[in-house]
């Protein structure tokens, strides 16, 4: 089975995934469509996303009073919208927040776009993989063992982080520069 994973120390919280999503599958830019939610938190530098994990026994699919969730052959759990009858108990019933609704009040849900995810094209970052379950689990495993995920596991900080702070103080630098002699 193929899955979606996230290095979260990768994730920049740029939003690129989440506005890939929703023209994906509703052909406009607006995050509150995706199917993929990105919280930062910037006290401790870190953001992380929010999507469906297709889990193995999942409880949207459980809850759902007309059986409107099924598993499709790429592995991810589909809402049946002529089945739906809007009663918002998988979104209840999903202890990762992962289902949100559109305008129409219809859930929507991470569906792993036939197979081939939108998000993961575009993050500019490799935060999002996708692949089989067995090569997602020892990447995801590969980054927090080698202290990538700082922010969340401990360990050694990220080579990346640190290069991006480095650009943004010689960013700084640059405009005092520019501006001698101005009194701040």
């Amino acid at each position: 089975m193929f899955v979606l994973g996230v290095i979260y120390e990768n994730c920049t919280g740029c939003h690129l995934c989440e506005l890939a999503c929703s023209y994906k599958h509703g052909g406009t830019f607006n995050p509150l469509l995706s199917r993929i939610t990105i919280l930062t938190k910037p006290e401790v530098q870190t953001s992380v996303q929010v999507y469906c994990l297709q889990c193995n026994d999942a409880a949207c699919e459980r809850v759902c009073p007309v059986d409107a969730i099924k598993r499709d052959k790429s592995g991810a759990y589909v809402i049946d919208y002529s089945r739906c009858i809007g009663c918002r108990e998988c979104a209840y019933a999903c202890p990762f927040g992962a289902i949100s609704f559109d305008f129409k009040a219809r859930p929507i849900k991470c569906d792993l776009c036939g197979g081939e995810p939108e998000c993961v094209d575009v993050c500019p970052h490799d935060a999002i993989i996708f692949g089989p379950e067995e090569k997602v689990s020892r990447e995801l495993k590969r980054a927090k063992a080698t202290g990538v995920a700082y922010g969340i596991y401990g360990g050694a900080e990220s080579p990346y982080r640190r290069k991006k702070a480095e650009e943004a103080e010689n960013f700084l630098r640059e405009i005092w520069k520019r501006n001698e002699g101005l009194e701040l």
